[in-house]
């Protein structure tokens, strides 16, 4: 069971898993699923974002290359790392027939001030405002069951990111993840981790008119 938090009221580290409608959603969701994974992640969402604090404001950080909002912090619509607000992001999903999960720190895991200052500076100073553009290839790879276990997978390039990877190489930052290859996590993957490891716990699904 988890409780209900208004989509009025995410926190700094909160992150949105996203279960799209349309068959790039549905292949992504499939492809990377896990009858291992606990019940709720054993078809993962096809794609995830984080929250951060900036400005007064809670702000949804993605990468992405299909939002069609313009980025809140460069006025423009982006293919890349990009900011929104999330009332407007979990209703791209909402009303389209799909859900938005949210996944939180537990207790013992919450960011600091110092933590959720930090997260907020990577998120939108050194990611978002220096135009990283979104990473297919990784996305592909990031898919693969055997590969990803050899020695021939590519390392990270945090130039390039896609949306797990993204979340992936800030937690580890923060101490909230292992460090390794974060190009290895795909949506599923991740979140599968996080919640294993009794760093996320899910606390609301949105679905419906938001």
């Amino acid at each position: 069971m988890y409780s209900s938090v208004s989509p009025h009221h995410l926190q700094p580290g909160d992150i949105a898993a996203c279960y799209g409608v349309d068959w790039t959603s549905r292949v992504i969701r499939y492809g990377t699923s896990s009858l291992l994974g606990p019940r709720d992640l054993r078809c993962p969402p096809s794609h995830v974002a984080i929250c951060c604090h900036r400005d007064e404001q809670i702000l949804w950080v993605e990468s992405t290359s299909l939002c069609s909002h313009p980025c809140v912090i460069r006025k423009q619509r982006v293919e890349g790392v990009q900011a929104h607000h999330p009332l407007n992001r979990i209703r791209d999903y909402t009303q389209q027939g799909g859900r938005v999960d949210l996944y939180r720190l537990t207790d013992i895991n919450h960011l600091s001030v110092a933590e959720s200052l930090l997260l907020s500076r990577i998120l939108v100073d050194h990611f978002t405002r220096r135009e990283i553009r979104y990473d297919v290839g990784g996305a592909l790879l990031s898919g693969t069951r055997v590969f990803q276990r050899t020695q021939l997978f590519p390392g990270a390039d945090l130039e390039h990111l896609f949306c797990s990877e993204l979340i992936a190489a800030v937690l580890m930052r923060l101490g909230r993840l292992n460090h390794d290859n974060p190009t290895r996590f795909n949506p599923g993957r991740l979140l599968r981790r996080l919640v294993r490891t009794g760093k996320y716990h899910r606390v609301a699904s949105y679905r419906g008119r938001i």
